[in-house]
């Protein structure tokens, strides 16, 4: 059937994900009676990832502390009982953004068929998933027994299963974190954390209390040089980072955590500008991407992040939704774009407003502009530069790997920033 000749079913926001973000957009939408709202997930049930995960999910979003499963539960119940239109079990398939002025389509399937959608405002709220085996180049056969993180916590946590006996985890981002949990409330050891870094890419006090109370070790600066087995895993092969000595461990299953990128699939052969770092969308601080009435939020910008800033994001995308509906307000004014160079991964939003800066209300709460490091340094300083004007600086004790570090853009030398070179956030100095 040719999608093109669908008649096409007139939305005016269509949100797309359902995970916190996407909710939580829906949720501040059903406030405005004016805008018809609908939501896509292709997923039979909402809640996105906190569905199979565990405790310490709500509390900057929903004021308490849920576990994963009962937080995902409370945004599917509250989502319900708007007049926000719920598509489970249905895929975008792909969005076609319309000329200015005009409404964008997005064609998406499901049991009932292919249907078409036109609608004025698109949110982009479609998450992350952690790279691959693949994606990793790890050598070796392809036996079973490898697993992500968010496979494991389905195996475990949704379906009940035992899926091993000894597991290796690769990774030590706070998911690897989780990882241990879930594989200890399967009855499975732990044999061993594997850190390509000298450093951990999450907190020293809870993987060392996780380490000493489950009785694993961490094997720092060390990475993988196979995965053994054929049929099912028998091992896996590790190299010392400091002697280049190659050892072994006995296992049955290996945990990939981590490394996550955005779903951003849905951008690609679209106009809507990609960030090269992240993978994600280019936004500016109204979470407007570069194609007018098109907005974004959550983990689709970045990757992983904390649940509840996802919420909170796709809060904010709404309510700029709604004041821009309301106003007719045309696309953002002046602004200035900003990027990192290695090993700060990424800045988002990558477009700042210099006029909206006093505006703002710069949070620890809410970090926003932020940024991310790619691995743990000690003792780092950043500079911010725009063209061959050093506009601001700041040390850090350190910066832990895969948290969001609020940006002073409010401490920024506007008067020596150039709108037309934008600004480069570098690290001028690394403690070794």
């Amino acid at each position: 059937m040719d999608m093109v000749k669908i008649e096409s079913i007139p939305l005016d926001v269509a949100v797309i994900g359902g995970g916190p973000a996407g909710i939580s957009a829906c949720l501040e939408l059903s406030k405005s009676l004016e805008l018809k709202a609908a939501l896509f997930e292709s997923e039979t049930e909402l809640g996105g990832m906190p569905r199979s995960c565990h405790i310490f999910f709500g509390l900057r979003d929903r004021k308490r502390i849920y576990t994963g499963p009962t937080y995902a539960q409370k945004l599917d119940r509250l989502v319900r009982k708007t007049s926000v239109g719920i598509h489970t079990g249905t895929t975008v398939l792909n969005i076609i953004p319309g000329n200015p002025g005009e409404a964008h389509r997005l064609n998406v399937v499901s049991a009932e068929g292919l249907k078409s959608y036109k609608s004025r405002f698109l949110i982009l709220a479609t998450g992350c998933f952690e790279s691959s085996r693949q994606a990793r180049h790890i050598a070796g056969t392809r036996p079973a027994g490898i697993f992500t993180t968010g496979t494991l916590q389905q195996l475990v946590n949704l379906r009940h299963l035992r899926p091993g006996k000894r597991a290796v985890i690769i990774g030590s981002e706070h998911v690897a974190l989780s990882s241990v949990l879930t594989l200890r409330r399967a009855g499975v050891s732990v044999i061993g954390m594997v850190e390509e870094y000298p450093e951990l890419q999450t907190y020293n006090f809870p993987a060392d209390a996780m380490k000493r109370f489950f009785g694993f070790p961490i094997y720092r600066d060390t990475s993988v040089k196979a995965i053994l087995g054929n049929d099912r895993v028998k091992g896996i092969e590790l190299i010392r980072g400091k002697d280049q000595k190659a050892f072994q461990l006995a296992c049955d299953m290996i945990i990939i955590t981590g490394r996550f990128r955005p779903d951003s699939s849905l951008i690609e052969n679209t106009p809507i500008e990609q960030d090269l770092s992240t993978l994600g969308p280019v936004i500016d601080m109204s979470f407007r991407t570069t194609v007018p009435n098109i907005f974004a939020a959550g983990n689709v910008l970045r990757g992983a992040d904390m649940h509840d800033l996802c919420a909170l994001e796709g809060k904010l995308a709404a309510q700029n939704i709604i004041r821009v509906s309301k106003s007719n307000e045309a696309d953002a004014g002046q602004f200035v774009s900003i990027s990192v160079k290695r090993p700060i991964r990424y800045v988002v939003p990558q477009k700042i407003e210099p006029n909206q800066i006093g505006k703002r209300l710069f949070s620890k709460l809410f970090p926003w502009p932020a940024i991310q490091v790619e691995r743990t340094l000690k003792k780092p300083v950043l500079e911010a530069w725009s063209g061959k004007d050093k506009i601001w600086e700041a040390s850090f004790l350190k910066l832990i790997a895969n948290n969001r570090y609020p940006l002073p853009v409010d401490k920024f030398d506007w008067n020596r920033v150039d709108l037309k070179q934008g600004i480069i956030l570098k690290v001028k100095s690394i403690k070794r």
